[in-house]
């Protein structure tokens, strides 16, 4: 429930206006209150002092709109109350607060005139009616003065470092929200890369091996059969990929483990399905697989599945030689094929190849892919990274 300060505060920010001439009419209110007890060797009050005490007030509706001018004009009044003799106990105090005000809603150098424009108007008084205003009591509304600027001046400051404030806490809010749709952003890129993967070699796999059963179910069942066989083997195992896959976007308790994704240590049975389909592969390694990072090694074993895959759909009949040197920091990915060279459609290049090129440059590698000059085709990869420890 909004309680009556906070109300007050609201109405202040949405009508400041009305503050302000209720603030006009009781500084009116005071002044001739205290007109009507005039202090002592001041000139009695008559319509004058009335008249100048209503001239005096009526700015104040204003105070917040021109705190300058106003306190010029708010000013004027009360040294004519002064110099005709008349009390100014009311009204003169309220040019502490429009001083206030200069200082908290006016830049620097309008504060500055203001303060050199109250130095001047006590100076005038003192000089001219030192009875009213004697060296201590100059002192004393110096001091008041002096203070209102400064706690005006500090006020503004406390505003605007709350407004500063409050905008980084906007900034860092508004980071935060970014850094989240980026983080997003790349996992829908990441899954998006491992499912373009995982079912475009499975369907290619399965797209020879079952064309290869129904060239055969007639002349050759066993042939048949294990043609099928694969398939099954290969759609199994293709499932449990894509539930790997998928399985960052599941939640809740029957979240089930998943196998670990594949790396190069899997090389074999990928060799083993491909052979299956009609692509002989075979495969050098060299090197010593110890410390290469888990995301290193997933990333190089799609590569070849992905370079293998195009060689599976668009080379034709063809052999495969995949080369993999595990060099000190980096991973070295070779694939090669004997099959259609230039006029083969992997060599126009395809989301296939940009999502290689995406995975490799997450590392921060190369990767080159194009015709030989003697047929075929060939992708070379190379794969940085730093081992742990190093510097």
């Amino acid at each position: 429930m909004e309680t009556g300060w906070a109300r007050v505060s609201r109405l202040d920010v949405e009508r400041p206006w009305i503050l302000d001439a209720a603030l006009t009419v009781a500084l009116l209110a005071a002044s001739v209150l205290a007109a009507s007890a005039p202090e002592p060797q001041t000139r009695a009050p008559d319509v004058t002092l009335y008249g100048l005490l209503v001239l005096g007030c009526i700015p104040y509706v204003w105070r917040r709109r021109a705190p300058l001018l106003v306190l010029l004009l708010a000013s004027l009044p009360v040294l004519a109350i002064i110099g005709l003799g008349y009390s100014s106990a009311v009204i003169g105090s309220g040019l502490f607060l429009l001083a206030y005000t200069v200082a908290a809603r006016c830049s620097a150098r309008t504060t500055t005139l203001a303060g050199c424009y109250v130095a001047v108007v006590l100076a005038v008084v003192f000089s001219t009616a030192p009875n009213r205003m004697p060296l201590a009591e100059l002192a004393t509304n110096a001091a008041l003065f002096v203070g209102a600027l400064g706690l005006g001046r500090g006020a503004q400051m406390r505003l605007r470092n709350a407004g500063l404030l409050a905008e980084r806490a906007e900034l860092a809010e508004r980071a935060r929200e970014e850094e989240a749709a980026r983080a997003v952003s790349e996992e829908r890129l990441r899954i998006s890369r491992e499912l373009h993967d995982v079912v475009g070699h499975t369907m290619g796999v399965i797209a020879l091996q079952a064309g290869v059963g129904a060239h055969v179910i007639d002349t050759d069942r066993d042939e048949a059969k294990a043609a099928l066989v694969s398939i099954a083997e290969t759609s199994r195992s293709a499932l449990a990929e894509i539930r790997q896959v998928l399985g960052a976007l599941r939640t809740g308790k029957d979240l089930t483990p998943v196998r670990p994704a594949p790396g190069l240590a899997a090389l074999e049975d990928l060799v083993g399905e491909l052979a299956a389909a009609g692509l002989p592969v075979c495969v050098h390694i060299s090197g010593d697989p110890v410390g290469v990072p888990a995301g290193v090694d997933m990333t190089a074993y799609r590569v070849v599945q992905e370079s293998l895959t195009n060689v599976l759909r668009h080379a034709g009949p063809a052999t495969a030689d995949v080369r993999v040197a595990y060099q000190p920091g980096a991973v070295v990915i070779e694939v090669v094929d004997d099959g259609q060279g230039p006029t083969a459609p992997a060599a126009t290049g395809g989301q296939g190849q940009i999502g290689m090129r995406e995975r490799v440059a997450v590392w921060g590698g190369t990767l080159e892919a194009g015709p030989r000059s003697d047929g075929g085709y060939r992708v070379a990869a190379r794969l940085p990274y730093r081992k742990e420890g190093a510097a």
